[in-house]
């Protein structure tokens, strides 16, 4: 008679390529678990770390994914971690314990790890706009880097920790930024008024031209993104708009 299945013959399936999914399979291995395990992960890069993308890798353009890559291949050969790159799971069934994949296969699995981290928030009435980005991958990270090496002006939306980042990262290599908070303050909800009044300070004094209490009221350009008008009235040229406007679990 053929042995039943069971969950530890399945495995476990962590969705996700981020640094959830790597350190629980590195931590399933740790703890002696042989069955198998499959990172399923959207992206075609390794998994790597995202912290770096607001800066050193958006400041430098010698710096490449494998400046992040949290492993290297080896290392989930030699754990016996199989990796799904460029492999989207659109759905989940927790009865059959299957999970179904965007080319249409499916993946049996005993336990499941949903670590999908979060998507960029974007403003449904903006344009699609050449030059309007968002920062959450490395893609993203060497797609604004690209953008701003011929880029004069930018505009950052939202003071948050990826808006300041970001302006600061601009501003470093030459970049005109102003950055935009309807807050009063950036960073508010993090770390209060007095905090990020001094965070506004410190950015003004490396030349980013800060203004809180005002938001977007309209990005406008034809194939490209060329001016943003400010909720007070104000007109902006610019040649690059950063949304960091927050995120919603993917």
């Amino acid at each position: 008679m053929k042995k039943p299945m069971t969950d530890a013959d399945r495995g476990v399936l962590i969705i996700g390529g981020g640094l959830g999914a790597v350190r629980n399979a590195e931590q399933l291995r740790r703890a002696e678990f042989t069955g198998p395990i499959t990172i399923v992960s959207s992206e075609t890069h390794l998994p790597y770390d995202r912290p770096p993308l607001s800066k050193d890798v958006l400041r430098d353009a010698e710096k490449t994914i494998d400046a992040v890559v949290l492993k290297p291949r080896e290392f989930y050969d030699e754990k016996q971690i199989e990796l799904r790159l460029g492999s989207e799971v659109t759905a989940l069934d927790p009865v059959a314990r299957t999970v179904t994949l965007s080319d249409g296969g499916t993946l049996e699995y005993g336990e499941v790890i949903i670590a999908t981290g979060l998507v960029p928030r974007r403003i449904p009435t903006f344009p699609d706009l050449a030059g309007v980005h968002v920062l959450r991958t490395a893609d993203d990270s060497f797609a604004l880097r690209g953008d701003a090496e011929n880029a004069r002006r930018a505009v950052g939306v939202g003071a948050g920790f990826i808006g300041c980042e970001v302006a600061a990262t601009l501003r470093a290599n030459g970049v005109e930024v102003v950055l935009v908070e309807p807050q009063p303050a950036p960073l508010l909800a993090a770390i209060g008024q007095q905090l990020g009044d001094l965070v506004a300070r410190l950015h003004r004094n490396e030349g980013v031209d800060v203004r809180v209490g005002v938001g977007v009221d309209a990005v406008e350009g034809q194939d490209r993104v060329q001016s943003v008008t400010l909720s007070d009235g104000t007109r902006l040229d610019t040649d690059l708009v950063v949304l960091g406007i927050g995120s919603r679990p993917a």
